[in-house]
């Protein structure tokens, strides 16, 4: 097993909106040069979006990200690697012209999203670089009265997700 360890940088997109949520965090990937086959520990950082009109915050929002499980991947004989990772989202606070509305844990998906992403050709595994895709979020539950709106604004398709897996030297 050949174990690689890279900084993780990139965002979210929602539904097709210039609206990105950063993430920042750890993979570590474990391959096995043989199959090309890998799986991954992938830790996110909680991350804050905020939306300004002329210069002033509108809404503010604090998204924690987590893994349900480990990255599974391949890569091909092209170099291209494909990656895919489950998650839940937790909406951990979310504020309007300073008043809270959401603020706990309990703003979540009601199930996992899949995010299946994938590099260009001649992805090299020890010096890293940018992996994307595309992916369906599910519904959100336990807002309170918000959850239409939530899911409204947020769940369904069109979202978007882009890292940079950058090698941490050892």
């Amino acid at each position: 097993m050949h174990e690689i360890e890279y900084e993780v940088r990139g965002f979210l997109t929602v539904r097709n909106d210039s609206l990105r949520v950063p993430l920042s965090g750890s993979l570590t990937v474990r391959l096995d040069p043989d199959s090309g086959r890998f799986d991954g520990d992938l830790v996110l950082h909680p991350a804050t979006t905020v939306r300004k009109l002329f210069g002033v915050s509108l809404v503010s929002s604090t998204v924690d990200i987590s893994p349900a499980g480990p990255v599974s991947g391949r890569m091909d004989d092209d170099g291209r690697m494909f990656a895919t990772v489950t998650v839940d989202a937790i909406i951990a606070a979310a504020n309007v012209g300073g008043l809270t509305l959401i603020n706990g844990d309990t703003c979540r998906t009601a199930t996992h999203a899949v995010v299946p992403m994938q590099s260009k050709p001649g992805f090299d595994l020890d010096q890293g670089g940018r992996l994307a895709g595309r992916y369906h979020r599910p519904p959100f539950t336990g807002c309170g009265r918000l959850t239409p709106l939530v899911n409204l604004l947020i769940s369904g398709p069109g979202n978007a997700a882009v890292i940079d897996l950058i090698p941490v030297a050892s």
